[in-house]
Protein backbone atom coordinates (compact mmCIF):
# COMPACT_ATOMS: atom_id res chain seq x y z
CA UNK A 1 0.00 0.00 0.00
CA UNK A 2 1.20 3.44 -0.88
CA UNK A 3 -0.35 7.11 -0.62
CA UNK A 4 2.37 8.72 -3.00
CA UNK A 5 3.05 8.17 -7.12
CA UNK A 6 5.93 9.94 -7.40
CA UNK A 7 6.76 11.14 -11.38
CA UNK A 8 8.30 13.92 -12.49
CA UNK A 9 6.78 16.52 -14.20
CA UNK A 10 6.62 16.61 -17.91
CA UNK A 11 8.91 19.19 -19.70
CA UNK A 12 8.42 22.02 -22.46
CA UNK A 13 9.53 19.88 -25.15
CA UNK A 14 6.83 16.61 -23.42
CA UNK A 15 3.55 18.69 -22.96
CA UNK A 16 3.80 21.89 -25.35
CA UNK A 17 2.25 24.70 -23.58
CA UNK A 18 0.72 27.07 -26.85
CA UNK A 19 -0.51 30.92 -26.75
CA UNK A 20 -3.91 31.02 -28.52
CA UNK A 21 -4.54 34.58 -27.80
CA UNK A 22 -3.50 35.71 -30.87
CA UNK A 23 -5.56 33.86 -33.21
CA UNK A 24 -8.99 34.18 -31.26
CA UNK A 25 -7.95 37.98 -31.65
CA UNK A 26 -7.83 37.69 -35.33
CA UNK A 27 -4.14 38.67 -35.55
CA UNK A 28 -2.50 38.44 -39.36
CA UNK A 29 -0.71 34.87 -39.62
CA UNK A 30 -1.97 33.69 -36.50
CA UNK A 31 -4.01 31.17 -38.03
CA UNK A 32 -0.97 29.32 -39.47
CA UNK A 33 1.19 30.02 -37.40
CA UNK A 34 -1.26 28.38 -34.36
CA UNK A 35 -1.79 25.47 -36.51
CA UNK A 36 2.07 24.70 -36.73
CA UNK A 37 2.44 24.49 -33.22
CA UNK A 38 -0.39 22.52 -32.77
CA UNK A 39 0.25 20.26 -35.47
CA UNK A 40 4.18 19.61 -33.99
CA UNK A 41 2.00 19.21 -30.82
CA UNK A 42 -0.15 16.06 -31.74
CA UNK A 43 2.44 14.45 -33.99
CA UNK A 44 5.10 14.47 -31.12
CA UNK A 45 3.47 14.38 -28.18
CA UNK A 46 -0.44 14.34 -28.82
CA UNK A 47 -1.33 16.70 -25.88
CA UNK A 48 -0.49 20.22 -25.16
CA UNK A 49 -1.87 22.86 -22.78
CA UNK A 50 -3.62 25.87 -24.20
CA UNK A 51 -3.32 29.96 -22.57
CA UNK A 52 -4.70 33.08 -23.06
CA UNK A 53 -7.86 31.02 -24.76
CA UNK A 54 -10.80 33.88 -23.91
CA UNK A 55 -12.18 31.66 -21.50
CA UNK A 56 -14.32 33.06 -18.69
CA UNK A 57 -13.07 31.75 -15.56
CA UNK A 58 -15.91 32.49 -13.12
CA UNK A 59 -17.97 30.38 -15.65
CA UNK A 60 -15.09 27.45 -15.17
CA UNK A 61 -15.27 28.13 -11.38
CA UNK A 62 -19.15 28.08 -10.55
CA UNK A 63 -18.97 24.67 -12.93
CA UNK A 64 -16.43 23.18 -10.56
CA UNK A 65 -18.38 24.53 -7.71
CA UNK A 66 -21.78 22.67 -9.31
CA UNK A 67 -19.69 19.48 -9.62
CA UNK A 68 -19.38 19.29 -6.20
CA UNK A 69 -22.95 20.87 -5.10
CA UNK A 70 -23.71 17.20 -7.17
CA UNK A 71 -21.18 14.93 -5.96
CA UNK A 72 -22.44 15.63 -2.60
CA UNK A 73 -25.73 15.29 -2.47
CA UNK A 74 -27.30 11.61 -1.03
CA UNK A 75 -26.34 8.36 -3.09
CA UNK A 76 -29.90 7.84 -3.47
CA UNK A 77 -30.43 11.23 -5.29
CA UNK A 78 -27.97 10.47 -7.44
CA UNK A 79 -28.78 7.45 -8.55
CA UNK A 80 -31.83 8.81 -9.68
CA UNK A 81 -29.68 10.00 -12.55
CA UNK A 82 -28.56 6.84 -13.17
CA UNK A 83 -26.50 5.82 -16.28
CA UNK A 84 -28.89 5.04 -19.23
CA UNK A 85 -28.66 3.47 -22.87
CA UNK A 86 -27.77 6.70 -24.24
CA UNK A 87 -25.11 6.82 -21.39
CA UNK A 88 -26.21 10.40 -20.15
CA UNK A 89 -26.63 10.57 -16.17
CA UNK A 90 -24.82 9.17 -13.17
CA UNK A 91 -22.07 6.59 -13.48
CA UNK A 92 -21.43 5.54 -9.26
CA UNK A 93 -17.94 4.24 -8.44
CA UNK A 94 -17.11 0.42 -9.30
CA UNK A 95 -18.80 1.11 -13.38
CA UNK A 96 -16.32 1.78 -15.53
CA UNK A 97 -13.24 0.18 -16.35
CA UNK A 98 -11.46 1.99 -19.37
CA UNK A 99 -11.86 -2.04 -20.39
CA UNK A 100 -11.41 -1.60 -23.74
CA UNK A 101 -8.79 1.44 -24.18
CA UNK A 102 -6.40 0.22 -21.32
CA UNK A 103 -2.77 0.11 -22.54
CA UNK A 104 -0.37 -0.09 -19.52
CA UNK A 105 -1.24 -3.70 -18.41
CA UNK A 106 -3.99 -2.22 -15.69
CA UNK A 107 -6.55 -3.90 -17.78
CA UNK A 108 -9.66 -5.96 -15.53
CA UNK A 109 -7.34 -5.10 -12.20
CA UNK A 110 -9.44 -2.69 -10.81
CA UNK A 111 -12.36 -0.45 -11.82
CA UNK A 112 -11.72 2.87 -11.79
CA UNK A 113 -11.89 4.82 -8.30
CA UNK A 114 -14.35 7.13 -9.54
CA UNK A 115 -17.79 8.90 -9.97
CA UNK A 116 -19.14 11.34 -12.94
CA UNK A 117 -22.27 12.33 -13.77
CA UNK A 118 -22.06 12.62 -18.18
CA UNK A 119 -24.14 15.40 -19.97
CA UNK A 120 -24.30 16.22 -23.68
CA UNK A 121 -25.94 19.40 -25.27
CA UNK A 122 -29.47 20.18 -23.95
CA UNK A 123 -32.06 19.46 -26.47
CA UNK A 124 -35.88 20.14 -27.03
CA UNK A 125 -38.56 17.72 -25.53
CA UNK A 126 -39.60 18.40 -29.53
CA UNK A 127 -36.39 17.42 -31.11
CA UNK A 128 -36.76 15.18 -33.69
CA UNK A 129 -33.11 13.18 -32.68
CA UNK A 130 -35.19 12.95 -29.01
CA UNK A 131 -38.85 12.11 -30.89
CA UNK A 132 -37.26 9.01 -32.86
CA UNK A 133 -34.68 7.79 -29.44
CA UNK A 134 -31.41 7.79 -31.82
CA UNK A 135 -29.01 6.70 -29.45
CA UNK A 136 -26.62 9.23 -27.46
CA UNK A 137 -29.41 11.91 -28.35
CA UNK A 138 -31.65 12.10 -25.85
CA UNK A 139 -32.34 14.85 -23.34
CA UNK A 140 -30.24 15.31 -20.26
CA UNK A 141 -31.47 14.52 -17.23
CA UNK A 142 -30.95 16.60 -13.98
CA UNK A 143 -31.55 16.48 -10.11
CA UNK A 144 -34.29 18.72 -9.03
CA UNK A 145 -33.76 22.17 -8.66
CA UNK A 146 -35.07 22.34 -5.14
CA UNK A 147 -32.23 20.24 -4.11
CA UNK A 148 -29.49 21.34 -6.34
CA UNK A 149 -30.50 25.07 -7.29
CA UNK A 150 -28.49 26.61 -10.19
CA UNK A 151 -27.13 23.41 -11.25
CA UNK A 152 -28.33 23.06 -14.29
CA UNK A 153 -27.26 26.80 -15.02
CA UNK A 154 -23.64 26.56 -14.09
CA UNK A 155 -23.45 23.48 -16.58
CA UNK A 156 -24.95 23.93 -19.66
CA UNK A 157 -22.78 27.89 -18.91
CA UNK A 158 -19.94 25.95 -19.10
CA UNK A 159 -21.03 23.40 -21.91
CA UNK A 160 -21.85 26.44 -24.08
CA UNK A 161 -18.85 28.58 -23.63
CA UNK A 162 -16.75 25.37 -24.09
CA UNK A 163 -18.52 24.16 -26.82
CA UNK A 164 -17.86 27.85 -28.68
CA UNK A 165 -14.29 27.63 -28.09
CA UNK A 166 -14.37 24.01 -29.72
CA UNK A 167 -16.00 25.69 -33.05
CA UNK A 168 -13.28 28.48 -33.01
CA UNK A 169 -10.13 26.61 -32.91
CA UNK A 170 -11.66 23.99 -35.99
CA UNK A 171 -10.01 26.26 -38.80
CA UNK A 172 -6.55 25.51 -36.44
CA UNK A 173 -6.69 21.65 -36.67
CA UNK A 174 -7.75 21.72 -40.32
CA UNK A 175 -4.76 23.86 -40.91
CA UNK A 176 -2.25 21.44 -38.82
CA UNK A 177 -3.77 18.59 -41.05
CA UNK A 178 -2.44 20.68 -44.09
CA UNK A 179 -6.41 21.08 -45.34
CA UNK A 180 -8.74 24.01 -45.88
CA UNK A 181 -9.73 25.75 -42.88
CA UNK A 182 -13.55 24.96 -43.13
CA UNK A 183 -12.68 21.35 -43.65
CA UNK A 184 -14.31 20.52 -40.54
CA UNK A 185 -17.29 22.73 -40.97
CA UNK A 186 -19.69 19.84 -42.54
CA UNK A 187 -18.88 17.40 -40.00
CA UNK A 188 -19.99 19.12 -36.73
CA UNK A 189 -23.56 20.62 -37.79
CA UNK A 190 -24.58 18.71 -34.87
CA UNK A 191 -21.54 17.47 -33.22
CA UNK A 192 -21.71 15.19 -30.05
CA UNK A 193 -20.84 17.35 -27.62
CA UNK A 194 -20.32 15.39 -23.84
CA UNK A 195 -18.92 16.50 -20.43
CA UNK A 196 -17.96 13.88 -17.88
CA UNK A 197 -17.96 15.43 -14.97
CA UNK A 198 -15.66 13.42 -12.20
CA UNK A 199 -15.15 13.08 -8.82
CA UNK A 200 -12.17 10.94 -8.13
CA UNK A 201 -12.69 10.95 -4.10
CA UNK A 202 -9.70 10.87 -1.56
CA UNK A 203 -8.69 7.15 -1.16
CA UNK A 204 -6.00 6.84 1.64
CA UNK A 205 -3.90 3.77 0.84
CA UNK A 206 -3.74 2.85 -2.14
CA UNK A 207 -3.51 -0.11 -4.18
CA UNK A 208 -0.40 -0.45 -6.72
CA UNK A 209 -2.67 -1.34 -9.48
CA UNK A 210 -5.51 1.22 -8.19
CA UNK A 211 -5.75 4.64 -10.33
CA UNK A 212 -8.75 6.92 -10.74
CA UNK A 213 -8.99 6.17 -13.98
CA UNK A 214 -6.66 3.64 -15.59
CA UNK A 215 -4.99 4.10 -18.60
CA UNK A 216 -6.62 4.53 -21.89
CA UNK A 217 -7.19 6.81 -25.38
CA UNK A 218 -9.98 9.39 -25.53
CA UNK A 219 -12.37 7.70 -28.21
CA UNK A 220 -13.58 11.38 -30.02
CA UNK A 221 -11.79 13.87 -31.73
CA UNK A 222 -10.35 16.42 -29.06
CA UNK A 223 -10.46 16.94 -25.22
CA UNK A 224 -10.34 20.05 -23.48
CA UNK A 225 -9.81 20.10 -19.98
CA UNK A 226 -9.87 23.38 -17.62
CA UNK A 227 -7.60 22.81 -14.97
CA UNK A 228 -8.65 20.54 -12.10
CA UNK A 229 -8.05 21.61 -8.35
CA UNK A 230 -5.97 18.75 -7.40
CA UNK A 231 -3.13 17.12 -9.54
CA UNK A 232 -3.16 13.38 -10.62
CA UNK A 233 -3.56 13.36 -14.60
CA UNK A 234 -0.50 11.68 -16.18
CA UNK A 235 0.53 11.06 -20.01
CA UNK A 236 2.99 8.23 -21.72
CA UNK A 237 5.63 9.74 -23.86
CA UNK A 238 6.35 8.18 -26.76
CA UNK A 239 9.48 6.91 -24.98
CA UNK A 240 6.75 4.87 -22.73
CA UNK A 241 7.47 6.93 -19.79
CA UNK A 242 4.36 8.25 -17.59
CA UNK A 243 4.98 11.85 -16.27
CA UNK A 244 3.24 14.60 -14.23
CA UNK A 245 1.38 17.19 -16.52
CA UNK A 246 2.71 20.58 -15.86
CA UNK A 247 0.12 22.95 -14.41
CA UNK A 248 -0.72 26.55 -14.67
CA UNK A 249 -3.03 29.08 -13.70
CA UNK A 250 -6.04 29.15 -16.19
CA UNK A 251 -4.53 26.69 -18.74
CA UNK A 252 -6.67 24.33 -20.52
CA UNK A 253 -5.49 20.90 -21.10
CA UNK A 254 -6.08 19.79 -24.59
CA UNK A 255 -5.23 15.79 -26.39
CA UNK A 256 -6.67 14.64 -30.01
CA UNK A 257 -8.61 11.14 -29.61
CA UNK A 258 -8.55 7.76 -31.39
CA UNK A 259 -11.22 9.66 -34.61
CA UNK A 260 -8.72 12.78 -34.93
CA UNK A 261 -5.87 9.85 -35.07
CA UNK A 262 -7.22 8.37 -37.47
CA UNK A 263 -8.72 11.34 -39.53
CA UNK A 264 -4.80 12.13 -39.94
CA UNK A 265 -4.00 8.70 -41.19
CA UNK A 266 -2.35 8.44 -38.00
CA UNK A 267 -0.04 11.09 -38.41
CA UNK A 268 -1.49 12.68 -34.91
CA UNK A 269 -1.50 10.51 -32.35
CA UNK A 270 -4.08 9.88 -29.71
CA UNK A 271 -1.50 9.49 -26.43
CA UNK A 272 -2.43 7.34 -23.40
CA UNK A 273 -3.30 8.76 -20.36
CA UNK A 274 -4.25 8.19 -17.12
CA UNK A 275 -5.47 9.80 -13.50
CA UNK A 276 -3.64 8.59 -10.59
CA UNK A 277 -6.27 7.75 -7.64
CA UNK A 278 -6.71 10.79 -5.15
CA UNK A 279 -5.29 10.12 -1.42
CA UNK A 280 -5.83 13.02 1.17
CA UNK A 281 -8.07 15.43 -1.15
CA UNK A 282 -11.15 14.71 -3.33
CA UNK A 283 -10.23 15.32 -6.84
CA UNK A 284 -12.58 17.20 -9.30
CA UNK A 285 -12.31 17.02 -12.99
CA UNK A 286 -14.44 18.59 -15.68
CA UNK A 287 -13.77 16.91 -19.31
CA UNK A 288 -15.16 18.09 -22.50
CA UNK A 289 -15.14 15.98 -25.35
CA UNK A 290 -16.03 17.75 -29.03
CA UNK A 291 -16.62 15.29 -31.39
CA UNK A 292 -18.19 14.88 -35.00
CA UNK A 293 -21.56 14.46 -35.77
CA UNK A 294 -22.82 10.52 -34.93
CA UNK A 295 -23.43 10.15 -38.76
CA UNK A 296 -20.04 11.60 -39.73
CA UNK A 297 -18.39 8.85 -41.71
CA UNK A 298 -14.82 9.73 -40.82
CA UNK A 299 -11.79 8.90 -43.60
CA UNK A 300 -8.64 10.06 -43.67
CA UNK A 301 -7.95 13.82 -45.28
CA UNK A 302 -5.90 13.79 -48.07
CA UNK A 303 -3.14 15.46 -47.04
CA UNK A 304 -2.13 12.12 -44.92
CA UNK A 305 -2.21 9.78 -47.70
CA UNK A 306 0.44 9.47 -49.63
CA UNK A 307 2.37 7.33 -51.91
CA UNK A 308 4.83 6.69 -48.67
CA UNK A 309 1.98 6.31 -46.14
CA UNK A 310 -0.94 4.81 -48.33
CA UNK A 311 -4.12 5.06 -46.34
CA UNK A 312 -4.64 3.12 -43.11
CA UNK A 313 -8.76 3.33 -42.37
CA UNK A 314 -11.68 2.39 -43.96
CA UNK A 315 -15.01 4.63 -43.81
CA UNK A 316 -16.24 4.34 -40.39
CA UNK A 317 -19.61 6.10 -38.82
CA UNK A 318 -18.39 8.37 -35.63
CA UNK A 319 -21.50 7.05 -33.78
CA UNK A 320 -21.09 3.44 -34.44
CA UNK A 321 -17.37 3.57 -33.03
CA UNK A 322 -18.33 5.57 -30.15
CA UNK A 323 -21.06 2.92 -29.31
CA UNK A 324 -18.57 0.38 -29.19
CA UNK A 325 -16.07 2.15 -27.50
CA UNK A 326 -18.50 2.81 -24.24
CA UNK A 327 -19.57 -0.66 -24.35
CA UNK A 328 -15.61 -1.84 -23.54
CA UNK A 329 -15.64 1.35 -21.09
CA UNK A 330 -18.75 0.23 -18.97
CA UNK A 331 -19.18 -3.47 -19.79
CA UNK A 332 -19.50 -4.59 -15.99
CA UNK A 333 -22.10 -1.27 -15.90
CA UNK A 334 -25.49 -3.97 -15.27
CA UNK A 335 -23.97 -5.76 -12.47
CA UNK A 336 -21.67 -2.19 -10.83
CA UNK A 337 -24.98 -0.47 -10.92
CA UNK A 338 -26.79 -3.05 -9.05
CA UNK A 339 -24.25 -3.39 -6.50
CA UNK A 340 -24.85 0.15 -6.23
CA UNK A 341 -28.52 0.10 -5.57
Amino acid sequence: MTTERPFRIASHDEFPILDVGPYLAGKDGALEALAFQVRDALERVGFMMWINHDLDQDTITSAFAGSKQFHDLPHDEKMKLKVDEHQSGYVPMGLSLNKNSSVDGTKGLKTNAMENLTYYQDRAPDDPKVLSGERFRSMNRWPDPAIAPGFRESQMNFHSMMTELGYRMLPVIARALEMPADYFDDYFKDPSVVVRMVKYPAMGDLRDDQFGSASHTDAGFMTMLPQSNQPGLQIKTPDGEWVDHPTMEKGVIVNSGNMLRRWSNDRFLASPHRVTAATDADRYSLAFFFNPDLDDVIVPVESCCTEENPRKYEPLEYGNYFADYLAGAYSNQKGAAQAAE
